[in-house]
């Protein structure tokens, strides 16, 4: 009976670990699961992240453009924080830091992660989501601390066509 009565417990314990909320989901302090072992809640899409028409672009997007930003890298979602390029003092974006093992650089950066803010539209992304990421410095600090992944297509979803273009490009 006790051995029956534990796996109840062990059981209950598991489901309700599972039923963790937002911080969860954002991959936040709370969450226990290996971030980089995740499977890519977005496999199977192509071309850019959902903007939802928020924004403006400047530049249209074309694998050439890509070279022109600060940096450029195919990552994948380990974790969702605080943004890095909101400053004290007001022009707060509240854009999510989003934080990338990187799999390839193909300009701008160097070192197996690399955090950027990045829009987050509703079931766009999420850990473990594989991104081809580009963009620039927010405040231009050389060192790329407060970058912002550019919307626009800009930072789109992996697939290993446009993975090529890129890296052609470069």
């Amino acid at each position: 009976m006790r051995a029956r009565v534990f796996a109840i417990c062990v059981g209950l314990a598991v489901a309700l670990t599972g039923c963790g909320g937002d911080d969860a989901v954002r991959g936040g302090a709370d969450s226990s699961a290996d971030k980089t072992q995740q499977v890519d809640p977005t496999a199977g899409r192509r071309g850019p992240l959902a903007t939802h028409g928020v924004v403006d672009c400047v530049e249209s997007y074309a694998p050439a453009a890509v070279t022109k930003r600060a940096l450029a890298f195919d990552g994948v979602v380990i974790d969702i924080g605080r943004s890095v390029s909101d400053r004290a003092g007001g022009g707060d974006l509240d854009l999510p830091g989003v934080t990338f093992r990187v799999t390839q650089w193909f300009g701008g950066g160097e070192g197996s992660t690399s955090t950027v803010d990045l829009q987050l539209p509703e079931d766009s992304y999420g850990i473990g989501s594989r991104l081809l990421v580009s963009g620039e410095s927010r405040w231009g600090d050389p060192e790329l601390t407060d970058a912002i992944a550019w919307p626009c297509g800009f930072t789109r979803y992996y697939d290993a066509e446009t993975a090529q273009a890129w890296e052609d490009a470069y």
